[in-house]
């Protein structure tokens, strides 16, 4: 299978090699400071990505406006405090590395969207019968997130729809239907940022936390993973305990050999991952930023040889060039709006009254369990006031960070980070995923979120609490 290349005009493809070339610049001088610590490429990645935000300035709307106004709003309360500008070029530093590192994962969705394989196994996870059919999605959408990220919900929502609307001509069950698989396919798909290396968690918390154990929060992530999607299989049967659903109008076996290759690639990457991991010391998410775009050409590689035979480099290269050409400019909003907020959330933790909050939290004297639990409340609550989670996530992070004692376990706070930028998912309005199936399916985002999943949102808070308070008393608060 092969994804068309939209046409476009001769200005915008010019922008958009422009793009592409300010793209790999930006990449290539960020994975040069992580990986050989060069100063020279911190400082062109800080000037590639402000080229970025000029390449796509044409493309702007409300939300990039908004966090531009936001963030130079930020550096200027910067300057006029004491003139600080290594916090803006601080700032500025974890903008560039967010921009590099979602542009260079998501370039692995670029290669699943074109592989056959990927398309048999989202047609498979969308065409069980009702007894499978939450488990299907909510699994299949957590998994298949760990290759195409955002692209699985992109995948996987329409085949829903049609799937629906195939099934009855009822409206009103067609709608249920809908409710039913979105919600669990958004169920499933979010707890995948909790653990997954691709995911962009990894990237802020384990570089703002350097202290945690990586194995330690990842099986403790997996574990939460899987407790959330059995709790939403539980919620579902409870909410459609009485309703008669529509049948799945066609069902099939699970496509073995495409169930294999799609396995193949996630060792791959997994196993890449890890050994670029040992070899050079840097974290996972690091590692990852190398190891996504190899893996990407390889993956093109692969379907351009089974399609072309001896002219395979040559469609490869023309593949991969027409790949990151055309979807520069989406690629291009996807990376600035990561790296503005990564850039404000920095900022506005260096203008925040860190003494303030820290002699506030040695008079309370809160329990450290109680302090994690307040961290997912704080999330889900930005993001009903169109904050997004992860603006929330790096200033809370940041501001945790420079507390002379940590109020809980490093882990447990990385644990209860991600627990709140997961269950934003389904609670927040405002949430990526929410947005980007709303803009799918015309289902507002407020019912996705509000009338769909809040019930299960609630139910998945309540037994965060409940972890949060059996395992602090395994990892105990460093001491004062």
């Amino acid at each position: 299978m092969t994804s068309a290349i939209p046409e476009i005009d001769g200005e915008t493809l010019e922008k958009s090699a422009i793009a592409a070339i300010v793209l790999a610049v930006l990449s290539l001088s960020t994975l040069a400071h992580q990986f050989l610590g060069s100063s020279t490429g911190l400082v062109i990645a800080r000037f590639a990505f402000l080229a970025l935000c000029f390449c796509i300035v044409s493309r702007f709307k409300l939300r990039e406006w908004l966090l531009t106004l936001l963030a130079v709003a930020l550096a200027v309360g910067l300057v006029l405090r004491n003139h600080d500008m290594p916090a803006i070029l601080l700032a500025l530093d974890r903008a560039a590395f967010f921009g590099a590192f979602i542009y260079l994962v998501t370039l692995l969705k670029e290669a699943a969207q074109r592989s056959g394989s990927v398309l048999e196994l989202g047609l498979y996870t969308t065409r069980q019968p009702r007894g499978r059919r939450y488990y299907g999605l909510a699994v299949g959408g957590h998994l298949m997130g760990v290759l195409l990220n955002f692209g699985a919900v992109s995948l996987l929502t329409p085949l829903i729809q049609r799937g629906a609307r195939k099934a009855s001509d009822d409206p009103q069950a067609v709608r249920r239907a809908e409710q039913q698989q979105i919600s669990a396919l958004l169920r499933g798909f979010s707890w995948m940022i909790m653990w997954s290396p691709t995911a962009l968690t990894q990237a802020v918390l384990f570089t703002t936390f350097p202290a945690v154990d990586q194995s330690t929060t990842i099986a403790l992530g997996i574990g939460a993973a899987i407790v959330m999607i059995l709790i939403g299989r539980f919620e579902d049967r409870l909410r459609w305990r009485n309703v008669q659903l529509p049948s799945v109008a066609q069902t099939q076996g699970l496509p073995v050999q495409s169930a294999l290759r799609f396995g193949v690639v996630c060792a791959l990457l997994i196993g890449l991952t890890f050994c670029v991991f040992l070899i050079s010391g840097v974290s996972a998410a690091i590692a990852l930023m190398l190891v996504a775009p190899m893996l990407m050409v390889g993956w093109i590689f692969a379907q351009q040889f089974n399609a072309h035979g001896k002219r395979v480099v040559t469609s490869t290269i023309t593949t991969v060039w027409n790949i990151l050409s055309h979807s520069s400019i989406s690629m291009g909003r996807s990376a600035f709006m990561l790296g503005a907020a990564g850039f404000i959330g920095e900022a506005a933790a260096k203008l925040a009254p860190v003494g303030l909050v820290a002699h506030s939290l040695e008079r309370v004297d809160m329990p450290d369990w109680l302090f994690l639990m307040a961290l997912p409340v704080l999330i889900s609550l930005g993001g009903q006031i169109a904050l997004s989670p992860i603006l929330i996530v790096v200033f809370l992070s940041a501001i945790i960070n420079a507390l002379p004692v940590l109020p809980a376990d490093p882990n447990l706070i990385v644990f209860a980070l991600g627990a709140g930028w997961a269950m934003s998912m389904t609670a927040s309005p405002n949430a990526s995923a929410t947005l980007l199936v709303s803009s799918v399916t015309n289902i507002p985002p407020t019912t996705l979120t509000w009338r769909w999943n809040g019930v299960y949102a609630l139910m998945c808070y309540a037994v965060f609490s409940v972890m949060f308070i059996i395992l602090t008393g395994w990892f105990p608060a460093p001491a004062g």
